[in-house]
């Protein structure tokens, strides 16, 4: 035992008594906290990573370049030497946004506009103009390295029968598949196709056969690809889902019967509903009440409003950026705040075929990061007033300066 009446050299032994019984046992000293420059911390805010779980009211998340290293409990994460800290002063931390049905997405323009309204990721789901894939596909490639533009998801071009409502057609089963490797070979993400006999001024469109809608769903899937189904009523929706899409495009308007909704909850096929373009048809209270239904039964939503700039289809309630108005039509049709941010999020990644770089707030993951004012919980409004926007790891807008 240390007898001694001066503390400070009774300190200073025991201090080097620890470090020679250290040394002795080869056991290494804890190193000290290692400086991590380029890393970016967000304290102070309620952190709802984008699974449905409860958020945690004092989170942080720690990006170093464009992964995520770290995301939970204040308390749990330790900021390494170094980090730019960003107190975020009790706002909402979020994966970045994801809107999967869109049109008119290879413009730098738009890009940007989602972007900055912390919609980080879009899936064009289908080319509406006479531009050339190869072009489209060179265009995304350019703007990908931007942060400054929003992830880009291409569909390629809409299969249909000849003459049908799309803009490439399928003449045959054989035919179907080889335009599905042709459509992957020049760099589209996933396949769409239509089944859609009639709309606005327009009837008695030509339809593929459930043979060829097969064709194409089994050589998009045997490249790990996934494929999306346009389709806006019950009979059509039957069909796509015996055919295993992975999405429908729309939420039908017709009533749904209920032994195809729990075929659709148990094939894990998901719904991009587009209230607002349904709404823009005279369609939104049957497309809600499906909806409604869908959900109720178990069923998986992603976030998708049909955005598209042509004139004709540029309805008053689109919105360029986030997609307000849709999410509205959400949560009229009985989804909660919660539900609508999973769909916005996890969900949306998935049918992006991104769910394992995207989505979710979690270590190993893109760094695609809103932040909001305000608790989007409480208030879907709150998701309006962005503060922060992070894509890739890059600060991209920043309104608490």
């Amino acid at each position: 035992m240390l007898k001694h009446s001066n503390p400070a050299l009774k300190n200073r032994l025991l201090t080097l008594l620890l470090f020679l019984l250290v040394s002795c046992s080869g056991v290494p000293a804890p190193p000290a906290p290692s400086a991590m420059p380029g890393t970016l911390v967000l304290v102070n805010g309620i952190l709802i990573d984008g699974t449905g779980t409860e958020p945690l009211l004092d989170g942080a998340l720690l990006i170093q370049g464009e992964r995520i290293l770290a995301a939970g409990a204040r308390s749990q994460v330790s900021i390494p030497a170094g980090a730019r800290v960003i107190d975020v002063g009790g706002a909402s931390i979020l994966p970045g946004f994801i809107n999967a049905h869109v049109h008119d997405a290879y413009s730098a323009r738009n890009l940007e506009a989602w972007a900055q309204a912390g919609v980080t990721t879009v899936r064009d789901e289908g080319i509406l103009s006479a531009l050339a894939l190869s072009d489209a596909i060179q265009q995304r490639d350019e703007w990908s390295g931007q942060p400054s533009y929003a992830r880009l998801v291409s569909g390629g071009y809409m299969l249909s029968a000849p003459d049908g409502y799309g803009s490439l057609y399928a003449t045959s089963v054989e035919d179907a598949s080889q335009k599905v490797a042709e459509e992957l070979q020049a760099g589209a993400d996933l396949i769409k196709f239509s089944m859609e006999d009639g709309y606005g001024a327009a009837r008695n469109l030509p339809l593929l056969s459930a043979e060829e809608i097969g064709a194409i769903v089994s050589a998009a899937h045997a490249q790990g690809r996934r494929v999306s189904a346009h389709v806006t009523e019950a009979t059509y929706l039957k069909m796509v889902v015996d055919a295993g899409v992975d999405d429908a495009a729309h939420m039908v308007w017709d009533d749904i019967p209920q032994d195809l909704l729990g075929q659709m909850v148990a094939d894990g096929v998901y719904v991009v509903p587009t209230l607002t373009v349904m709404e823009a048809y005279g369609a939104l209270a049957g497309s809600q009440a499906n909806l409604n239904r869908f959900v109720d039964a178990g069923g998986k939503v992603a976030l998708g409003n049909d955005y598209t700039d042509i004139p004709q289809n540029n309805f008053d309630h689109f919105e360029l950026g986030m997609p307000m108005h849709e999410i509205t039509r959400m949560l009229e049709a009985g989804m909660t705040p919660s539900q609508i941010i999973v769909a916005a999020t996890q969900n949306a990644a998935y049918v992006c075929g991104l769910e394992n770089e995207l989505g979710t707030l979690e270590a190993g993951k893109l760094a695609d990061v809103l932040v909001v004012d305000g608790n989007p919980l409480l208030d879907v409004q709150a998701l309006a007033s962005v503060r922060l926007v992070i894509h890739n790891g890059a600060v991209i807008r920043d309104e608490s300066q």
